[in-house]
């Protein structure tokens, strides 16, 4: 791997988010139901794919899949697949919270009284 492999970009872009409503939190609803279904279409095509391969090719009976249970590493991995999409889903609240936090000084003055 290449040192220009390694470079991470700041995912932030500068400068005003263009808004859809008066509202921000409905642009933020928005965002996260477009995120999702982004996700669920690359997921059920993806399915669509594999299913059609395993049942040509005489592979894998749907019994067989409903039937699985992951072990350890499995579980892991899906773990962190679940926290990646939530990460992707929930991206610009936890942008929002971010911003927030770094507004607010931890100690305001008068805490101490």
């Amino acid at each position: 791997m290449s040192n220009d492999e390694n470079v991470k970009l700041p995912r932030v872009a500068k400068g005003p988010r263009p808004m859809m409503f008066e509202d921000e939190a409905n642009d933020i609803l928005l965002s996260m139901n477009v995120s999702l279904l982004n996700e669920l279409i690359v997921t059920r095509q993806r399915l669509d794919a594999v299913e059609r391969l395993l049942d040509k090719n005489g592979v894998l009976k749907q019994s067989e899949v409903n039937a699985f249970s992951p072990d350890e590493e499995a579980a892991d991995q899906r773990e962190t697949l679940r926290e990646d999409i939530s990460n992707r889903v929930f991206y610009l609240l936890l942008q929002q919270a971010e911003r927030a936090e770094n507004a607010v000084p931890e100690e305001a003055p008068g805490d101490d009284i």
